[in-house]
């Protein structure tokens, strides 16, 4: 045991020491481009949070002064609430590394993205422009599930026993 070198010795042999003169590659669990689209992902959720709050605060102060009481306020709230608040829940659990996150970002951004595609086919009277300027109007949205779609198998499954 005393002719090792120092960095076989049970003290030493996590250190960066001996990973470099052993000259083994240590890998991240996430990928970088997964860390990227989580942290991107939260940022845009805190924005549509903030933004939403602000135009909420407007729109309740504009109905004090008109005097009228709008029912809309609950659809307001469904639409523009939950897909960023499961948007941010599947960034996490993405991050986290459970492969079943990915699932809960695409149930806050798929019905948004097909929601707009409708709205845009019923302004323009063209299913083919409306289809077009609505995924133009989606474009990162997209971006981002083909992102976490293209990182899917660096997410953690359950491993499967072979034993039979």
């Amino acid at each position: 045991m005393k002719n090792l070198p120092f960095f076989c010795t049970m003290e030493n042999w996590q250190t960066e020491e001996s990973v470099d003169s052993l000259g083994v590659q240590l890998q991240n669990k996430r990928s970088t481009l997964l860390i990227v689209a989580c942290i991107l992902t939260w940022v845009g959720c805190i924005f549509q949070l903030v933004y939403l709050g602000m135009s909420f605060f407007v729109s309740a102060v504009a109905k004090a002064f008109d005097g009228t009481d709008d029912q809309t306020d609950l659809w307001f709230l469904l639409r523009w609430l939950v897909p960023p608040i499961l948007c941010a829940l599947g960034a996490i659990f993405m991050f986290l590394l459970r492969r079943w996150g990915f699932w809960i970002y695409c149930l806050g951004e798929i019905p948004p993205v097909l929601y707009s595609i409708y709205l845009m086919i019923g302004l323009t009277k063209n299913p083919g422009s409306g289809v077009f300027f609505g995924l133009l109007l989606n474009v990162f949205s997209i971006a981002f599930v083909i992102i976490y779609a293209l990182e899917m198998n660096k997410l953690g499954r359950k491993q499967v026993s072979t034993d039979f």
